[in-house]
């Protein structure tokens, strides 16, 4: 019987580890830095940021404050449109997994990089898809591109644990 919990232990220790690591985002995320000048000051800069890269794909492309516009169309960058949600909820999973701290400040990293990358691609594709298939924003905005965030979460961190686990293998 021993054998039997112990196999379960290390599961369990990551679910309770994740499950306490994503509650304290949520809370700081809805307590703390939704309402913080810090936090807007990101939204901010993605627009600025977002803004440049479709300065380079679309003429006339204006930013002001969190909106970006432009003739094609307009955005305003705002609650949800950060990836700090996903990006909490990957640097969870990759803490609360067992692994050395060394590959788990790769793993945060590497994921921070990826998501935020994914999220760049996000709000210039909402961009394009308003622009030119309208009809398909609301679609796109509430359902398709966060379901692929949500799945590319899932994907960095099972890439993640098998680098992980292969180099811990390998130790």
């Amino acid at each position: 019987m021993p054998d039997e919990s112990s196999g379960r232990d290390p599961w369990l220790r990551f679910a309770l580890g994740f499950g306490a690591l994503a509650i304290v985002s949520e809370l700081v995320y809805y307590g703390v830095a939704l309402e913080s000048e810090l936090f807007q000051h990101y939204l901010r800069a993605l627009a600025r940021i977002n803004g440049g890269i479709l300065a380079w794909l679309t003429p006339d492309v204006q930013v002001a404050g969190k909106t970006i516009s432009s003739p094609l169309f307009s955005v305003e960058i705002a609650r949800g449109c950060d990836a700090y949600r996903l990006c909490a909820l990957l640097s969870a999973a990759v803490i609360a997994f067992p692994s050395s701290l060394r590959l788990k400040l790769w793993g945060i990293l590497l994921g921070l990089l990826w998501l935020n990358a994914l999220n760049f691609f996000r709000i210039i594709g909402l961009f394009f898809v308003g622009g030119y298939w309208h009809a398909q924003f609301r679609l796109s905005h509430e359902v398709l591109f966060p379901a692929f965030l949500i799945a590319m979460t899932v994907v960095a961190w099972v890439v993640w644990v098998r680098w992980a686990t292969d180099e811990l293998a390998d130790a």
